[in-house]
């Protein structure tokens, strides 16, 4: 039974691990994501900045209706990203209190066969005095 224990710690430990992979690579994603949002916006920005300085060289609206269409599409991304995250964060939370509770199980075995290995020396060491003290009062 501890053999079986120590392999679902092992299991749970590499599920663990597994799942903190995953995770990192979606932070990473999202963080490419908001870098992605963020130059969106900041090329909006210089984009608008030119088209005030020169309003008949081009189209702005055509380029703000792009934009918003880019800008949309990443919010979209970013917020699903997070959603998959959240859950993700969810599962490893129960992945953890399951492993914290085999290792507890684990623990509390190896406490009680070390007091039951304590005891039975208790009891050893009792005898030998006794038999010790017996023979000692029969001379």
């Amino acid at each position: 039974m501890a053999k079986s224990l120590k392999v679902l710690q092992r299991v749970k430990k590499m599920e663990l691990d597994e799942l903190r992979r995953s995770l990192l690579s979606k932070l990473t994603r999202q963080e490419q994501l908001y870098k992605e949002l963020h130059e969106l916006n900041a090329d909006y920005e210089r984009e608008k900045e030119f088209a005030a300085q020169h309003p008949l060289l081009c189209d702005f609206g055509a380029y703000t209706e792009n934009y918003l269409k880019k800008r949309k599409t990443l919010e979209t991304n970013i917020a699903e990203l997070e959603q998959q995250i959240e859950q993700l964060r969810n599962v490893m939370a129960d992945v953890f209190k399951e492993e914290k509770t085999y290792n507890i199980i684990d623990e509390e075995r190896t406490r009680q066969q070390r007091k039951k290995m304590e005891m039975d020396e208790q009891k050893l060491l009792d005898e030998v005095g006794t038999n010790t003290y017996i023979k000692k009062h029969k001379k």
